[in-house]
């Protein structure tokens, strides 16, 4: 793996903005109940900011920190995620910095009439993290924004983990 496909993949996976198709969940799993929308919103806020943590607790030298940011996602960025880190961590790369939230919206959900997903608007500030090789030098471009504007889908997940994440994608009309 070249490194500028690395700093691309570093780039893409670190600022969230690896996208993935929604999975549907197998039939006649147990789901969370939700009565409201704003239980709905709140199930996946929490679920969102739990995944900005773990992000921010991945050690790249040490593969069993990542298993947090997996037991978060689902379907194609869950394999996103899992090919990076992977990748990473066989390359010798390191993370530095933390990123934070700084606003969630509501956008759209049919989780109250028994329906899978919700998603969510977030302004995610990953100014001071960095992806280092294994020289030390940084393989982040010089031109990403330190302010993501993302949209965030989740999903149904089996009943012991609630929702789970199934795409994140760039949502341009955020303001943040």
């Amino acid at each position: 793996m070249n490194a500028r496909h690395v700093a691309s993949a570093a780039l893409a996976t670190m600022v969230l903005l690896m996208g993935g198709c929604s999975v549907t969940p197998e039939p006649n799993e147990p789901t969370p109940a939700f009565t409201t929308e704003e239980e709905a919103f709140a199930a996946a806020e929490e679920t969102y900011r739990a995944y900005v943590d773990a992000l921010n607790q991945v050690d790249l030298s040490d593969p069993e920190t990542f298993e947090p940011v997996f037991a978060l996602t689902t379907g194609e960025l869950n394999e996103s995620d899992r090919t990076n880190f992977s990748a990473w961590h066989a390359d010798g790369y390191s993370l530095s910095g933390q990123s934070f939230v700084e606003l969630i919206e509501t956008i759209s959900t049919d989780l109250p009439e028994g329906g899978r997903e919700a998603k969510i608007g977030a302004c995610y500030n990953v100014e001071d993290v960095n992806v280092l090789d294994d020289a030390g030098r940084s393989v982040v471009e010089a031109s990403r924004p330190a302010m993501q504007r993302l949209e965030v889908t989740l999903v149904r997940g089996p009943a012991a983990q609630g929702l789970q994440i199934s795409s994140i994608h760039p949502r341009v009309e955020l303001v943040c």
